[in-house]
């Protein structure tokens, strides 16, 4: 039995299993209860109270903030400078005597902007007694009235907490016994450790205990502990028959904070007779897959358990299962080792077998031995990689063909920097070693060198071994990426360091010869010649240009040749100066000339100053944030000017000037847009109120002498999702859709006009027509209005109800010579233009409520006509009441209220239902209109309990096999249909330094791989990264929610659950495959089921 066992266990909340509070606790400062109607008069004392909450993570100021009344009296209360708010606190005011009304009454709380953060439903209290409307939870708020609920007051204190959701929290927790058996009369410790201490916060904060249960032969104790400051835990069990101990067995399970770990122990008599025990496994390798005749093999075994004094049989066989090499190995550290000759006399090749014994256990493995196939040079050398970074370790692998001699002469010698641009160019002395290398028996040797990590270190390496037998050599290069370096099998290439270049930059010229001729380690042969053509072939003309050459043909000018020495690796550079005088703006075509071998490659060239089109000039984006930078760069023609004017206009209309230095013809400039938006209201001869923001469009123009041109751009609350306008004009309305009746509101803005060369804004009026949306569209309004300073206009049109029936409208807006549509559509109830009777419409905002809901009760006439007022009732039904049918059998009515109409003859009205049971049943709404009375019923039933979802997890412990098959579908449990939502697995590799050679594969029963290392898995690495937990793949038509902890580590984990929190995981097979070889690991999975509802 195991003494030590680690379990760790998922504890997965998800969304839809708890309350998802993250998804309805508000970021913002809330009203979180209101008393608009508190025990007695309320015109006679200062009784009525509003109490704000943060439930934030931050304190909050609240100096120059407001709580507003929305209706009739609309008291403001200012806060006091110097409020602040902390996180999680509840702050109550009072203000002045009939601060609210009992009905159809709002509470707003605006920031010192007079920017709205928070505004509650419409709520009515006629109770007059402490019961308030308060938020279901503090600071819940999922923008529903049905957030609110009209309860006795709590002001000051909390309105109950709302259970959060949380991210998958990893409990691990580990038990173990000093000791696997015991004998009577000696003391068992149990001990362990957990991963991290929780805390119990309902119904009192607490800390976790841990729960241990120690049961056996008619044995069964209970004990209960904390973590110590340390996470650990201890405790000690008597084992005394007179304590109730009995021979036998005893379990052991340790519980903490859901999680569970099993371990145990045995108590006995001490016994003389041999126990038959098995130890664990076997393992044997060899230290190369293949060898050729005349090396040694290197044979390594393992044991998972020492036996003292017992040796490892092997037996070493050739392809003929001829016995080569036979006998025992005994342990040195913890291994088993040998070497084995392979022959080179009458040499059997193929493959061998390596078999060990050791106890009950076996292994096998096996080795090939291949015939020494030698190249026909002297020597031959080879690197491990063909490119290296700095602080890389370089293996130089080599061997003799023909002739053996003891020692070869090593030469590793940096060649020029040349070709990488390093500033230590023309040094072949910047790092050189020499050295000799030893000459193994069977003529190979091996060497290995540090690359030191300098930047300056970057470049080619020649490699050569010599001796009076021969010599061979190789290169390496050093790169900056070298997983990213691809070797050239091309003789010869070039390219340039850019595709393009302008007028005024530095070329290189590179390429690389494959076999270049030289004549010692620091002298080269034949040069490299390079020449530069248009690309229609004509000659590049080059004047007063020292190192070129005029190559000609039959006297005429054929191209410029260039002269690039060959460094030792076969790098070679070239710089040149694109300068105007000689590339013009065009394609040119490099070739490069080596012996025989020649390349090519192109690269253009163009004048970003070449103006023909005039100055070139624009901003980094077009639309910005509050506080962000306006970064406006240009490129003016050579017109001498050493300066250009700046002027940017606000949307308000105001503006300022400035301007920027040009510096050979480019200039840059600069500007931070406002920090907080302004909201300020100026009032104007008709009463009416202007509203200035700094959101909107702002205007840059840039002047020279000779030119002028502007630039336009936005600054908005939401610059990610907005976008820039720039059409002369733009038209929409506050609503698409209207009720007859109501005001349209039409906005717009125009980018003005302007005349002259002073800039001078001609102050046109933009006209504004409403029209019919079908044929022959007439027009119904039409008005004229002046532009803001900043473009924006506005205009409100009647909807009058005898006028604007049910369909679509246009609205046209006319500036200069363009103009802008748009439509919106218009509801109306009413009925025109036939002999019908007048009849009421009735109805109610919802058919079911519970108790202490407000209803909703909406009338009106089918047709307009004029009326005083409505009389309402609403009374409850009583089940045994007689009905009389068309008989009168007396009032159904009870107490009236009345109301006066709106001016299009409709009405609202709002009853609350009593919150208790006794308010259940079937409710008549009765409205008197004079020309008809007419009743609707509404129903009211008790609140549904909430049932949190049940949650069955199933799990397997302690899995060894290599190939795990796990299936998830529903099921039944408890008399309820249960569906899987969460698969969870942990592979734990006991023995360190095991876990690269160990590791995860899970597919689907479709075969497709879903976490694994094999390229065409969809997660082969951790997922946990900045901000993200989960990966997100398609598997089978699902999106997967896949966390995993990424391969070689000694704990191994992974969640897989879909996407939506609505659905779950499909009916199928999940394989979990152990990539492993003979080491030991466990396996835990867990499947999480929920209730389907």
């Amino acid at each position: 039995m195991n003494g030590n066992l680690t379990l760790v266990f998922s504890v997965l909340l998800f969304a839809g299993i708890l309350v998802p509070a993250y998804a309805a606790s508000a970021d913002h400062i809330v009203i979180n209860e209101v008393d608009i109607n508190p025990p007695g008069d309320d015109s006679k004392s200062v009784s009525e109270w509003v109490e704000i909450y943060n439930p934030t993570d931050s304190d909050v100021d609240l100096s120059g903030w407001k709580i507003a009344s929305t209706t009739i009296l609309k008291k403001t209360m200012t806060l006091q400078p110097g409020t602040v708010i902390k996180s999680g606190q509840f702050l109550t005011y009072s203000y002045q005597s009939l601060w609210f009304t009992d009905s159809n009454e709002s509470v707003e709380l605006r920031d010192d902007n007079g920017i709205v953060i928070d505004k509650t439903p419409l709520f009515a209290d006629i109770k007059n007694d402490f019961t308030s409307w308060q938020r279901l939870y503090d600071g819940y708020d999922s923008d529903s009235s049905n957030d609110w609920k009209f309860v006795t007051s709590t002001a000051g204190s909390s309105n109950g907490k709302l259970a959060t959701s949380q991210d998958s929290k990893e409990i691990t927790v580990t038990a173990s016994s000093d000791k696997d058996s015991y004998l009577f009369g000696e003391t068992a410790t149990i001990s362990g450790s957990v991963s991290e201490q929780v805390f119990i916060v309902k119904p009192f904060f607490q800390p976790q205990q841990i729960v241990m249960t120690i049961s056996g032969p008619n044995f069964n104790k209970i004990l209960t502990m904390y973590p110590d400051l340390n996470l650990n835990y201890k405790t000690t069990v008597k084992l005394d028959k007179v304590l109730g101990i009995n021979e036998g067995l005893y379990y052991v399970s340790v519980t903490y904070a859901g999680t569970s770990v099993d371990t145990g122990f045995s108590v006995g008599f001490e016994s003389s007779t041999a126990v038959e025990k098995t130890y664990g496994s076997v393992s044997i390798t060899a230290d190369s897959p293949q060898y050729i005749p005349g090396q040694l093999a290197s044979i390594i075994g393992h044991a998972s358990k020492i036996i003292p004094y017992e040796g490892m049989k092997l037996v070493v066989k050739d392809p003929n299962n001829k016995i080569i090499s036979e006998g025992n190995l005994y342990p040195t550290n913890g291994e088993f080792k040998t070497t084995v000759f392979i022959s080179t006399v009458n040499t059997v090749y193929g493959t061998y077998e390596i078999y060990a014994e050791y106890f009950d256990q076996s292994s096998t493995a096996f080795f090939d031995v291949v015939k020494d196939v030698k190249e026909d040079t002297p020597i031959s050398i080879w690197t491990d990689k063909p490119a290296y970074g700095l602080g890389d370790t370089v293996k130089i692998n080599g061997r003799l063909n023909q002739q053996w001699v003891s020692t070869l002469d090593l030469e590793i010698l940096q060649t020029k920097q040349l070709s990488i641009g390093s500033s230590s160019a023309g040094s072949d002395s910047g790092f050189k070693i020499s050295d000799g290398v030893r000459i193994l028996g069977d003529g190979s040797f091996v060497y290995t060198f540090t690359i030191p990590d300098s930047e300056i270190r970057l470049g080619d390496y020649r490699i050569s071994v010599s001796k009076s037998l021969g010599a061979a050599s190789t290169i390496i290069h050093v790169v900056s990426n070298p997983d990213d370096y691809v070797a050239s099998d091309a003789p010869l290439t070039v390219y340039s360091d850019k595709e393009s270049y302008e007028s005024g930059d530095k070329m290189a010229i590179r390429g690389f010869i494959k076999n270049p001729s030289g004549n010692s380690s620091y002298l080269t042969g034949t040069p490299v010649k390079i020449s530069i053509s248009h690309e229609d072939g004509t000659p590049l003309k080059i004047t007063a240009l020292s190192g070129p050459q005029t190559k000609y043909s039959d006297n005429v000018a054929v191209a410029y040749v260039f002269t690039a020495i060959t460094e030792t690796s076969g790098n070679y550079l070239l710089n040149l100066d694109v300068t105007k005088s000689v590339f013009t703006a065009g394609k040119y075509v490099i070739t490069s000339q080596y012996l025989e071998h020649a390349a090519t490659s192109t690269f253009s060239v163009t004048d970003a100053l070449d103006l023909k089109d005039g100055p070139i000039i624009s901003i980094d984006k077009d639309v910005y944030g509050l506080g962000e930078t306006v970064y406006l760069t240009g490129i003016v023609p050579p017109t001498g000017d050493n300066s250009v004017t700046i002027s940017i206009t606000n949307p308000d209309g105001t503006g300022s000037k400035s301007g920027a230095t040009v510096d050979n013809q480019r200039f840059s400039w600069s500007w931070v847009a406002p920090i907080s938006e302004k909201v300020q209201n100026v009032k104007i001869d008709d009463g009416k109120s202007v509203t200035k923001s700094n959101f909107g469009l702002y205007k840059i123009k840039i002047s020279v002498p000779s030119y002028s041109k502007d630039i336009f751009f936005k600054v908005s609350p939401d610059p990610e999702n907005d976008s820039l306008s720039t059409t002369p004009i733009f038209v929409s309305t506050e609503k698409s859709l209207y009720k007859a009746g109501e005001k349209l509101k039409v906005v717009g803005n125009i980018i003005k006009r302007v005349q002259g060369s002073e800039g001078l804004v001609v102050p046109e009026r933009v006209t504004i027509k409403v029209l019919d949306g079908t044929f022959p569209f007439k027009q119904i309004h039409e008005s004229s209005v002046y532009p803001t300073q900043g473009g924006e206009f506005t205009s409100l049109f009647e909807l009058p109800i005898t006028i604007f029936s049910e369909g679509t409208y246009s609205v046209k807006a006319i500036y200069s010579n363009t103009q802008a549509n748009t439509i919106f559509g218009v509801v109306n109830d009413f009925t025109f233009g036939i002999d019908g009777p007048v009849s009421l419409l009735l109805s109610t905002d919802k058919s079911e409520y519970h108790p202490g809901d407000v209803v909703v009760i909406d009338g009106k006439p089918n047709k307009l006509i004029y009326l005083e007022n409505f009389d309402v009732s609403v009374i409850k039904k009583v089940e045994n009441e007689i009905n009389c049918g068309s008989f009168y059998c007396g009032s159904d009515t009870g107490k009236v209220t009345t109301i006066r109409p709106s001016p299009s003859g409709s009405f609202s009205h709002l009853v609350v239902i009593p919150d208790s049971t006794s308010s259940i049943g079937t409710y008549q709404v009765t409205v008197d209109a004079d020309f008809e009375t007419k009743s609707i019923l509404f129903n009211v039933v008790e609140k549904p309990l909430i049932i949190k979802p049940n949650i069955v997890i199933e799990k397997e412990n302690r899995l060894s096999e290599s190939i795990v098959s796990i299936t998830t579908g529903e099921k039944i449990s408890d008399d309820a249909t249960i569906a899987p939502r969460v698969l969870s697995g942990s592979l734990v590799t006991p023995i360190r330094g095991d876990e690269s050679l160990v590791n995860l594969k899970v597919s689907t029963s479709s075969g497709i791989c879903i976490i694994g290392p094999d390229a065409d898995c969809l997660v082969r690495e951790s997922t946990r990264k900045q901000g993200q937990i989960y990966d997100v793949v398609e598997v089978d038509g699902i999106s997967l929610n896949v966390r995993y902890s990424g391969p070689d580590v000694r704990l191994e984990k992974f969640s897989i659950l879909p996407e939506s929190s609505t659905t779950f995981l499909p009916d199928t097979d999940w394989n979990v495959e152990v990539i492993k070889d003979d080491q030991i690991s466990r396996f835990y999975y867990t499947v999480t089921y929920k209730t389907l509802e």
